[in-house]
């Protein structure tokens, strides 16, 4: 495969990551982040049965299902933010996991953390501070964010570990389930689960996260980054959060103002820049 298409790939996968903010906004006025999350990552898992058909493997499924707990953890954190902060704010602080990365993993495993890791860091949580407003009160949808944040670097960090010598597609298959077996006793806490809440917007919400942006998404990028630099990916990824203010104009009328674009910016500067130092 050609770079340039592989980099088309990506660029898709951040187009459907950063439509999914908007859309899980506007489904969570039906229903609740917890039956949301169970019932997407459900269908996701379903979805991997026809690679499991062809090969498995119990031992790396369970590694899958460790590292998953961080991802339940992750998009539980997401999914609740989401629905107390714009959909906005939710893509460009959930896109600072890549800066946390080098931090995660040197508390973590001791990885080495360079100067210009801790300043690009340090840049990112500026930016941070400008998009939420800089009030001096904390908005507890950012703050649920930006503990998803942590819990996605946390999660790259531990596939980075296990990817090496596990099948990709096994540690996925873990994760995505263990998500759901996480959120589905919760749901048990929450008011009544109703049919009734399956409306369009939630239906279209599901198909967008279950089908495109977990199973495919994941897949595509895993194929297409074989295929190009690093540094196309750290690019092409920064966008994410771009799409995500896009779509939110869009979908829900949001807006930013100039400081909070200023803030917006700067996270995808530290998004960038890491990356090319890691690379």
């Amino acid at each position: 495969m050609k770079r340039i298409y592989a980099d088309l790939i990506l660029l898709s996968v951040a187009f459907i990551w950063g439509i999914t903010f908007p859309v899980i906004k506007v489904a969570l006025n039906s229903i609740s982040p917890i039956t949301f999350n169970t019932i997407r990552f459900a269908i996701a898992s379903l979805l991997f049965i026809p690679f499991l058909l062809r090969k498995s493997d119990f031992n790396q499924i369970k590694i899958g299902l460790m590292i998953g707990i961080v991802v339940f953890l992750g998009y539980t954190t997401q999914t609740i933010g989401i629905e107390f902060t714009t959909a906005t704010n939710a893509g460009f602080i959930t896109s600072t996991y890549v800066v946390l990365t080098p931090a995660i993993a040197y508390i973590l495993y001791r990885v080495k953390i360079t100067e210009k890791e801790v300043l690009w860091i340090i840049l990112a949580f500026l930016g941070l501070y400008l998009i939420s407003g800089f009030s001096g009160e904390v908005n507890i949808g950012d703050l649920f964010v930006f503990l998803c944040a942590i819990f996605f670097a946390m999660e790259i960090v531990l596939i980075s570990n296990y990817a090496r010598n596990n099948d990709p597609v096994m540690l996925a298959f873990g994760q995505t389930l263990a998500v759901v077996l996480f959120s589905a006793p919760l749901t048990m806490f929450e008011e009544r689960f109703a049919i009734s809440q399956i409306n369009q917007d939630v239906i279209v919400a599901l198909i967008i996260t279950a089908v495109f942006a977990t199973t495919l998404a994941k897949i595509a990028q895993n194929y297409a980054q074989g295929f190009t630099r690093s540094s196309d990916a750290a690019i092409i990824f920064s966008m994410e959060g771009v799409f995500s203010h896009i779509f939110a104009i869009i979908i829900l009328n949001e807006s930013l103002s100039v400081v909070q674009y200023l803030g917006a910016f700067l996270i995808i500067v530290s998004v960038i820049g890491i990356s090319l130092t890691e690379s």
